[in-house]
C-alpha cells in the first residue's frame, strides 16, 4: 500500500456554523448522506494533471470509483469500524493538491506525507488497531504523532504498521523492514548482526567511505565510489549500480528506473471498487 492510495481512501468536509444567537444555524455542508455525491469529483479533478502524466485519465469511471470507496467508508462507519469527521473535507481536498501538482514524488515527499495529508486521515478514520484483521487500508487506525502509518496488508489481511523511528532508536537494516530512521537520519548498522541505531545522516558533500550497503548519506543520496562524497541520487535513465543511487530507489539494467506517479491506476481510470 502506498500513501497516495492511502490518501486517497480518507477524502471529505467543513461544518458550518452561525454564532448569531437565535439564528438557526445552517445545514452542515457535508453529512454521511452527501459526502460521496460532493467530494468524488472534486478528488478526481484534483488527481486529473498528474493521472495525464502516467496512464491517462477517465473522469466518469474516476468519479464512479471514488464513490464506490467512499460507499464502503460509510458503510463502515454505520458498522462502527470508522468515524467521520466533516470538518476536515475541505483541508484534506486542499492538501492533496501540491502532491498532484508535483505527481513525482522523492523520499523527503513521503517524509512530510503523513503531517501534510494529516486532514485525509481524518475524514474517514479507521479503529482498527494493529494486527487486526481488515479488508481495506482505510479501516485501520494510524498515528501522526507516533509517526506510523497502519495499513491491511495484502498476504495477512491484518493491520500492519510502518514507522519512522527518531533519533537513537534501534533499527535493521532488511529488504521487508516496517521501521525506518526518519528524515535526516539512517541506521548506523552492525555489519553482521544488521541492527543499530539512527544517527545523523551525512550532509551533501560530506566524505564517506563507498561499501555495498552504505547509508550514511541517507536515503535521496549515496555515497560517490570515484568521489567518495555524499552525493545527491540520480534521476530517472542515469547509469547506477545499486538502488541507493537512485531517486526511485530503483536501478534496473545498471539505470536508474521512474519513479511512480503519486496517482495512477484505479485512482485515475477506475475499476471496480476492492
Amino acid at each position: 500500500m502506498t500513501l497516495p492510495t492511502l490518501a486517497a481512501t480518507f477524502v471529505l468536509g467543513l461544518a458550518a456554523c452561525s454564532d448569531e444567537p437565535g439564528e438557526t444555524p445552517p445545514p452542515p455542508k457535508y453529512t454521511l448522506d452527501n459526502v460521496c455525491a460532493k467530494v468524488a469529483p472534486q478528488l478526481c479533478e484534483v488527481r486529473k494533471s498528474c493521472c495525464e502524466k502516467g496512464e491517462g485519465y477517465d473522469e466518469a469511471a474516476c468519479i464512479t470509483y471514488e464513490t464506490e470507496v467512499c460507499a464502503q467508508n460509510i458503510a463502515d462507519v454505520e458498522a462502527g469500524l470508522m468515524t467521520f469527521d466533516a470538518n476536515s473535507v475541505d483541508a484534506c481536498v486542499a492538501a492533496l493538491k501540491p502532491y498532484a501538482e508535483k505527481c513525482y514524488l522523492t523520499i523527503p515527499d513521503y517524509y512530510n506525507a503523513p503531517e501534510d495529508l494529516e486532514p485525509c486521515s481524518k475524514v474517514f478514520a479507521g479503529k482498527l488497531t494493529e494486527n487486526s484483521t481488515c479488508e481495506r487500508d482505510a479501516q485501520c487506525a494510524s498515528s501522526v504523532e507516533k509517526r506510523e502509518i497502519v495499513a491491511c496488508d495484502d498476504d495477512t489481511k491484518k493491520c500492519t504498521a510502518t514507522r519512522f523511528l527518531p533519533l537513537d532508536a534501534a533499527c535493521k537494516v532488511s529488504a521487508d523492514t516496517k521501521e525506518l530512521c526518519d528524515q535526516g537520519l539512517y541506521c548506523d548498522f552492525d555489519l553482521l548482526a544488521m541492527e543499530g541505531l539512527c544517527q545523523p545522516a551525512k550532509k551533501l558533500g560530506a566524505a564517506c567511505t563507498p561499501s555495498p550497503i552504505q547509508l550514511s548519506c541517507g536515503l535521496n543520496a549515496y555515497c560517490d565510489a570515484m568521489t567518495k562524497v555524499c552525493t545527491e541520487a540520480k534521476v530517472e535513465g542515469s547509469t547506477c549500480q545499486s538502488p541507493l543511487e537512485c531517486q526511485s530507489l530503483k536501478c534496473e539494467a545498471g539505470a536508474c528506473g521512474p519513479i511512480a506517479p503519486f496517482f495512477e491506476g484505479e485512482q485515475c481510470k477506475g475499476s471496480s471498487a476492492p
